[in-house]
């Protein structure tokens, strides 16, 4: 905890010095996530567990771990003996987190659930009790909003009080913006939050701040809590429904910069383009969601063919494109920064993203999003506009793919990783070059008025849309290449 303190308050001041900012980084990076690092704290919390199972925080840390590394047993196995120990006992926030994660992302969705919902009463009570609730306060801070994807949610936050589907409260950013994935989109969620920036009044309100802070596992409305992703799913379909437009608008100042700097990297001037950034995450926790970015080249050319242009997004840690007709590399040019980000969000003629954080911020700007190698249906938030082209689900014992049906089964619905598939006896495929190029033709051939629906998929999104409505899920429009290719796993 000193530590994290420590984090939260030099890095800010240290980015007026950048050789210290850099030395900073280099000091933290050998003792925290090295190799080296990383071995002696899983040995120390390896032995913990062995020579202390009643020792809960640093057990849970390891269990976290372990899932995360991919090694699915031994996480579960840790996880299911602090519960069996705590049953009757309190857990702090984190290790709630860390316990609930594990389940969820194998597959547990039960027991997952269960630990957020007992989570979120015991905050609730403790603010009953200390009349936090009273304040009319709601926090967002980097423990749960750091992610871009989880910024991108804070739009669901101001809809739903709009819509009078939650309170209305003063909403508050903890924290420099500087410290979240990207400042420039934080600073224009200001029409709606508070930023609160201060140091030494974000460590004063701490008392507070921890038990009215939003975490998007749960969301508490008029009636009770409930899943973000079904109360993401309710507001967007009566937003919808009334007819009503994105809540953020680019400023002028970013449009004008952000076509300059375009044409800087060669688009030419008038030319429509897109924006595309395939995952390639490290993590074997959540693998499931990483694609093959030479695999678009396709779609690439199908844009190309049509006059558009395709900056790649991402980070400079991703492998290099090759050379692509009409394709900037854009993550590698040397001039990414946080507000051209968002103007490729916000401008862009339509988003190309795949089951991952940046493909949640076009929507808050009502701008279309065609999404590839999509997995976990549970996941993230669509628009009236998206389409969706999920990875097909194998049954590894008989060739057979897996039905929507059962891909929305609790067991299944929100499992991110493919050990535990494999685990489970379950394949997964990665979208090929051709069903990946059809998705871009019919997202362009919808925004020209070319697209004409058969038949056969209106019925398919028909009972989609009725399978969806079951699971609590959006009834996102699933792409003609899916369609067409798995026609019985819509049945």
């Amino acid at each position: 905890m000193i530590f994290r303190w420590l984090r939260r308050f030099l890095k800010p001041k240290l980015k007026s010095y950048p050789p210290a900012l850099r030395l900073y980084g280099a000091i933290s990076w050998i003792f925290t996530r090295s190799r080296a690092a990383l071995a002696v704290k899983s040995s120390l919390a390896t032995a913990i567990d062995f020579a202390f199972p009643m020792w809960t925080r640093p057990r849970c840390r390891l269990a976290y771990r372990y899932a995360v590394d991919g090694n699915v047993q031994k996480a579960i196995a840790i996880a299911d003996d602090v519960l069996a120990r705590q049953s009757k006992l309190a857990l702090d926030n984190d290790n709630f987190l860390r316990l609930a994660s594990v389940y969820w992302l194998q597959g547990r969705y039960e027991e997952a659930h269960r630990l957020f919902e007992r989570m979120e009463a015991q905050r609730h009570e403790i603010a009953r009790e200390l009349q936090y609730d009273r304040l009319g306060l709601r926090f967002f801070s980097t423990d749960g909003f750091l992610a871009i994807g989880h910024l991108g949610m804070l739009d669901t936050y101001i809809k739903g009080e709009i819509l009078g589907l939650i309170r209305k409260q003063t909403n508050v950013i903890l924290g420099d913006p500087e410290n979240y994935s990207n400042p420039a989109y934080v600073r224009y969620w200001s029409k709606y939050f508070s930023l609160l920036t201060n140091p030494r009044t974000i460590s004063l309100l701490a008392p507070v701040s921890d038990y009215l802070q939003e975490h998007i596992n749960l969301i508490r409305t008029h009636t009770g809590t409930c899943t973000f992703g079904a109360f993401a799913r309710d507001v967007q379909l009566q937003w919808e429904a009334e007819g009503r437009g994105p809540l953020l608008a680019l400023t002028a100042e970013h449009r004008e910069r952000g076509h300059r700097r375009v044409r800087e990297l060669g688009v030419p001037d008038g030319a429509w383009f897109v924006g595309l950034h395939v995952r390639e995450g490290k993590e074997r926790m959540r693998d499931l969601r990483n694609s093959d970015i030479t695999t678009y080249h396709l779609a690439v050319e199908a844009i190309a063919s049509r006059g558009g242009w395709v900056l790649r997004m991402g980070d400079p840690s991703m492998r290099p494109l090759p050379t692509w007709p009409n394709t900037i590399d854009y993550i590698h040019t040397g001039k990414r920064e946080d507000w051209m980000d968002v103007f490729l969000w916000a401008e862009a003629r339509f988003f190309i993203g795949t089951g991952s954080g940046p493909q949640v911020i076009p929507l808050t700007f009502g701008k279309p999003v065609a999404i590839a190698n999509h997995g976990p249906m549970s996941l993230l938030v669509f628009g009236k506009d998206d389409i969706l082209l999920p990875k097909p689900y194998l049954h590894e014992k008989d060739g057979t793919y897996l039905t929507m049906r059962e891909r929305m089964r609790s067991q299944i619905r929100s499992v991110e990783s493919l050990s535990a598939f494999a685990a489970m006896g379950v394949g997964v495929v990665d979208n090929s070059p051709e069903e990946l190029r059809d998705l871009v033709v019919e997202m362009m051939d919808r925004l020209d008025g070319l697209h004409r629906e058969t038949e056969m998929e209106r019925e398919s999104q028909a009972r989609f849309a009725e399978l969806a409505a079951a699971h609590q899920f959006y009834p996102v429009r699933i792409a003609r290449a899916f369609m067409s290719r798995y026609p019985h796993s819509l049945g």
